[in-house]
């Protein structure tokens, strides 16, 4: 009998570790069926056949069922490699197949003798052929080689008795032994598609939609299973973290279309370079890593760091030209003292993060001397992660004023940590390794609810600013989120104001605007941050709607002593007036900076000169009473 659905090749592992995890549960209760029904078959023929047949043979039967189904309860607490399971099922077969031949051949012993008179050995015979299908189904060939060799020897024998019962019994055992077979196939069909079905969410699940690669949740598994084996096989596993140095001014400078082509090829080339690494994944952006595993011995962790390196440093070639970048790496091995899959990537992050500030086009083993900052990050990541209690983030506000009016327009939130092993975390700090570990969103959630709930208790016409981390954007839940606690808060939508900066909009261009987009139409504005820091941030005024601009203080501190620098703030402050998105002047620091940026048409001012940020109940204090700048 053909079976109708293709499994690919590839499935079949997973094919079997499923038939493996429903025998486990199957097994033992076919055998208890067995066992039962042997004895109640035992019990009505004993006397009427000779004691071979009634004790021996059925107590020798019974003894290998208790001990098969002991074993198979056994298997329960264990979790066996692909080559043991597929040991497993061969010889499940096997055995399956001795033993309803012995059930056949007895069965027929008891029908030559006058205990065959009696319905219960068809009956016995039957129930069987059902149970074994039940408990069976999901390995087609131990189901088929139980029933046909546990009925066959039965039905024949019943169709050439010349007694019509016993002619009726076997046509019905016939219909049933049919109807078992296409029970069989149906159940395993589904069992299959079942597999092929799952294979391909986890694949969505698991891998980048641009460059093919497994996501960092696949290498996340990958490694945690790496580092769990390394125990038994005295192996080391090692991670290597890759970050393109310049990537970013490829996608500002040729556009994400480019970017994108650059990731690809960059993927390419290290799927050749680590053929023979346990895996390759795309952790997000720029950013890839490699897991390997070998002997402790082995060169091969120095030698693949070399040549990620090197194969970094070959030109990329575009549509109408070749570019060259460089690649950063940073390498870091289990430890006995923390060989938990977080511990490797935090140190290989470390060792990253310490090449990056070199310079990069280098290669960096984690080193005892990083363990400090490592620490430090271990920390924060187990703080972030934490729950109950969650962490102690506390929102303060920084007042931002209105040039003309001299009066506060709204408020910015910003987040503060006073951690209690750490002191005073900087919120770029904390906020990087929130992304990192995907405990963003629950901590945007936390500050974002903090703001608006104390918000609502401003003056109406005062408004409130918030950073939108990158990830954040990324999200399709974060204007719902935002929303909601408006709702929840009573705080009118069109009072909110949301910053991104240019690098946010990085890691998914189309994404975040479309997430922009709809979060303008809910009437919440949007401003862009730090404009002036990054390369492009002009291209983003063209592809983007924004509500208002906020120029990087950077650009604003030498406007009193440079004569260039206060051209390039008008121009930027001209700009925007041009688009129709006011601007904001961040970091004031001085009587005279507000005097210039008055003069040169700048909307709205902020810095530590005008006021600081403050806790809660001062902001509400100064909201409501719209305090005018020093």
């Amino acid at each position: 009998m053909k079976f109708t659905v293709n499994l690919p090749s590839q499935l079949l592992p997973e094919l079997q570790a499923e038939q493996f995890r429903n025998l486990r549960t199957q097994v033992p209760t076919l055998y208890g069926v067995l066992l039962i029904n042997t004895i109640v078959l035992c019990y009505s023929v004993y006397g009427s056949v000779p004691a071979l047949l009634s004790l021996v043979v059925p107590g020798i039967f019974l003894s290998l069922v208790v001990v098969r189904a002991a074993i198979w309860l056994a298997r329960k607490r264990i979790s066996p490699s692909e080559a043991r399971i597929t040991h497993y099922l061969r010889s499940t077969t096997v055995i399956a197949a001795f033993v309803s031949l012995g059930l056949g051949v007895w069965s027929v012993a008891l029908l030559r003798w006058d205990a065959g008179d009696t319905p219960f050995v068809p009956l016995f015979i039957a129930f069987g052929a059902i149970a074994c299908t039940y408990c069976l189904s999901s390995l087609p060939r131990a189901a088929f080689t139980t029933v046909f060799l546990s009925t066959t020897p039965v039905i024949v024998v019943l169709l050439t008795s010349g007694v019509h019962m016993k002619i009726a019994a076997g046509v019905n055992l016939l219909l049933i032994f049919l109807l078992i077979l296409r029970l069989v196939v149906h159940q395993f069909n589904y069992l299959i598609e079942s597999v092929i079905s799952r294979s391909e969410v986890k694949a969505l699940a698991y891998s980048d939609p641009l460059t093919g690669l497994p996501n960092r949740r696949a290498f996340t598994e990958c490694l945690e299973d790496a580092v769990g084996a390394v125990s038994k096989d005295g192996e080391t596993v090692a991670v290597a973290l890759i970050d393109l140095d310049g990537f970013k001014a490829i996608n500002d400078t040729f556009g994400h279309a480019s970017g994108d082509d650059v990731l690809i090829q960059a993927a390419a080339r290290l799927q050749k370079a680590c053929k023979d690494c346990r895996m390759v994944a795309r952790l997000g952006g720029d950013e890839f890593a490699v897991l390997m595993v070998a002997d402790e011995t082995s060169e091969i962790f120095n030698d693949t760091g070399t040549t990620l390196v090197l194969e970094m440093s070959r030109p990329f070639a575009l549509s109408e030209s070749n570019l060259r970048l460089s690649a950063s790496v940073g390498l870091a091995s289990h430890s006995e003292l923390d060989a938990s899959a977080l511990a490797v990537m935090s140190r290989a992050d470390v060792a990253l993060y310490e090449v990056k500030n070199s310079g990069g086009k280098a290669m960096s083993w984690f080193l005892p001397s990083m363990a400090a900052r490592l620490k430090r990050r271990i920390i924060i990541e187990q703080s972030l992660r934490e729950s109950n209690p969650a962490p102690t983030i506390e929102v303060v506000f920084q007042p931002i004023f209105d040039v003309q009016t001299k009066k506060i327009a709204c408020f910015e939130a910003l987040a503060r940590w006073n951690h209690p092993q750490l002191g005073l975390i900087p919120p770029l700090e904390f906020i990087e390794i929130a992304e990192q570990t995907d405990s963003i969103a629950a901590l945007s959630e936390q500050i974002f609810d903090a703001a608006i709930r104390e918000a609502a208790g401003w003056d109406s016409t005062i408004g409130l600013s918030i950073n939108l981390s990158g990830v954040d954007l990324s999200r399709a839940s974060t204007p719902l989120m935002i929303l909601s606690l408006c709702n929840r808060y009573g705080f009118d939508p069109g009072r909110l104001e949301v910053e991104v900066t240019e690098t946010s909009l990085l890691s998914d261009f189309d994404t975040a605007r479309e997430q922009l987009d709809l979060l303008r139409k809910t009437g919440i504005r949007v401003a862009l941050d730090d404009f002036g820091s990054g390369f492009a941030s002009i291209t983003y005024l063209q592809q983007i709607k924004f509500d208002r601009v906020k120029i990087d203080g950077a650009l604003i501190a030498d406007i009193i002593h440079s004569r260039d620098a206060r051209r390039l703030v008008q121009g930027i402050i001209q700009l925007c007036s041009a688009i129709g998105a006011p601007s904001t002047a961040e970091k004031v620091e001085c009587k005279e900076q507000v005097a210039v940026l008055g003069g040169l048409g700048c909307d709205r001012l902020q810095g530590y000169f005008l006021c600081p940020p403050v806790l809660a109940d001062k902001a509400r204090e100064l909201a409501n009473s719209r305090q005018l700048a020093a």
